[in-house]
């Protein structure tokens, strides 16, 4: 035990002494948002209650929606995405985990809308770790301006092109290096972030190297901390997916010659809340359903079509934030099996992927020497799994039959805004139950883009993943408690809840995580260092 205590001593010391760059309490969408502090509490008492929690939390940003849109920042910001557009430029979505698979959903909107046209290519999303990180986490890319770098340098910018770079913190490492290549190669950059822009300047130098630039400038979303606590995959991903669609929606309408419409997205981004207020009896009813699943060590398949990407995008978060198996590759029995799934009942895998992003999947296929090359250490090199197209075409997300997922106490779900289709029925019953989880579309305002149905079956999607793991134990107060720190921003953001949570200063709660992931790595156990530090603080307390 004694080399394990001074192995994390110097493993703390080490990340409070040169890590300083990523210790972001004082970042507002990492602050606790006081509309959820009871979620878990509200939860437990009745599913019904808890979504109400997170419905309120979804509706408190309409008006930042509006406030946003109405923003001369924002007109501007319009003003650059369609001069990009108009001088055939490309605009490049750059994003890392959640803000990464924002920037897959804009995209796809994009691609179906100017199937055809000469537009049709002209928006692009780069997702930090290549289109594999929409199905799981590629742990070191984050932590890299290097990668980031590289992944921007790929795509040729150049004069007249511009990179959206998307942080809700604004200061995520691999995006910044996305910029910066930008700004290198002569593209403009605007900064779409939830945190005010002067905050991070002069404290972190990342940022200072971008938002100094003559060529950049930065929308700034001031939405507050999230429904649960540091996890961006809610609020302000939502925020800014909403606002870069609109962007892109308005300039449409200038490019058609067609009168541009603020009222109507702000009209749109209200029935998008009140569409998933709508859909509260079905959300009820799947929560409770899968909850109990899981009690039984049962494990839900969600079958989707339109809102595939959607799925993926939400689904795939939970194995970060709740310390959940992540999605398995086919023939990886080795690996345990994820207690969800998506798959679409229409078409096998190949076809699935092509639909889900509106185009041919775009990985990143690098060897051991390319990254080293780069810059990375060794170690960090050994975190990156395969993350090629033949890796990412292992994940069996089309029809094919999965007799594992359909064995014992199994789920299939079908997901959508309209009744469960023909092909989804004839799968569904090589599982033991089946169920329907449907939004309730009827009223949202229908845009070029279809942005509004999107972010609502978004919501519903968070709300369904946080409510099942409030349930489940996964979240305290409204704190993620079971996140694995599988990066430098999430050891820092693991640290501050240990130490709210157990009521010990910041330098304590990082050794003690420190020594919880040394112990449980010497066991050979899987369980989230988070949730077993806080267990083992509390105790002995």
């Amino acid at each position: 035990m004694n080399d394990l205590i001074v192995k994390a001593q110097q493993l703390s010391k080490d990340f409070i002494t040169n890590e300083t760059e990523y210790m972001l309490g004082f970042v507002e969408a990492e602050q606790s948002n006081p509309l959820t502090r009871s979620l878990s509490a509200d939860y437990i008492a009745d599913t019904k209650k808890g979504i109400s929690t997170l419905i309120a939390a979804d509706r408190a940003i309409t008006a930042v929606f509006e406030q946003t849109i109405r923003n001369a920042h924002f007109d501007t910001f319009c003003d650059g995405v369609y001069n990009c557009l108009l001088s055939k430029g490309k605009i490049v979505v750059s994003g890392c985990g959640a803000t990464g698979r924002l920037a897959m959903r804009v995209e796809a909107s994009w691609r179906k809308r100017m199937q055809g046209t000469a537009y049709e290519s002209s928006v692009i999303s780069l997702m930090t770790g290549g289109d594999y990180a929409l199905i799981r986490a590629v742990e070191s890319f984050e932590d890299y301006i290097q990668l980031g770098r590289m992944q921007a340098r790929e795509l040729s910018l150049k004069k007249n092109d511009l990179l959206i770079g998307v942080t809700a913190t604004g200061e995520t490492t691999s995006i910044l290096g996305t910029a910066v290549q930008a700004l290198e190669d002569g593209a403009d950059v605007y900064m779409v972030v939830c945190t005010r822009p002067e905050s991070v300047l002069g404290k972190l130098q990342r940022v200072d190297d971008v938002y100094t630039h003559k060529n950049c400038r930065s929308l700034y979303i001031p939405c507050g901390g999230m429904a649960v606590t540091g996890s961006t995959r809610m609020q302000s991903s939502s925020l800014e997916q909403a606002l870069i669609l609109s962007a892109l929606e308005l300039s449409i309408k200038r490019l058609l010659g067609q009168a541009e419409d603020k009222e109507k997205l702000i009209a749109g981004m209200v029935s998008a809340v009140n569409a998933v207020e709508k859909s509260t009896a079905s959300l009820t009813a799947n929560t409770d359903k899968e909850y109990q699943l899981y009690k039984h060590n049962g494990h839900v398949t969600y079958f989707a079509d339109e809102y595939l990407l959607d799925v993926l995008a939400d689904t795939t978060e939970r194995g970060p934030t709740f310390a959940m198996p992540p999605f398995r590759p086919n023939k990886r029995g080795d690996l345990p099996l994820s207690w969800a799934f998506v798959k679409n009942p229409f078409c096998a895998t190949a076809d699935a992927w092509q639909r889900c992003f509106a185009r041919i999947p775009r990985c990143v296929e690098k060897t051991e020497r390319e990254y080293l090359a780069l810059g990375i250490k060794p170690e960090d090199i050994q975190k990156i799994p395969d993350i090629s197209k033949k890796a990412l075409y292992e994940f069996e997300i089309g029809c094919e039959a999965d007799e594992e997922r359909e064995q014992g106490e199994s789920l299939a779900m079908w997901i959508s805004d309209d009744d469960a289709p023909k092909e989804f029925e004839a799968l569904a019953k090589n599982y033991k139950a089946t169920s329907s989880l449907l939004l309730q579309k009827g009223d949202i305002v229908e845009t070029e883009l279809e942005i509004f149905s999107h972010l609502a079956m978004k919501m519903v999607l968070n709300i369904l993943s946080t409510g099942v793991m409030a349930k489940m134990g996964k979240i305290y107060g409204n704190y993620m408690i079971s996140l694995k720190t599988t990066n430098k921003k999430l050891v820092d953001r693991a640290t501050r809840i240990i130490s709210d949570l157990c009521s010990v200063d910041y330098e304590r709660a990082n050794y003690e995580l420190f020594l919880t992931k040394l112990m449980l790595e010497k066991d050979g156990k899987t369980e989230s260092e988070v949730k077993v530090t806080i267990d083992r603080l509390l105790k002995k307390a």
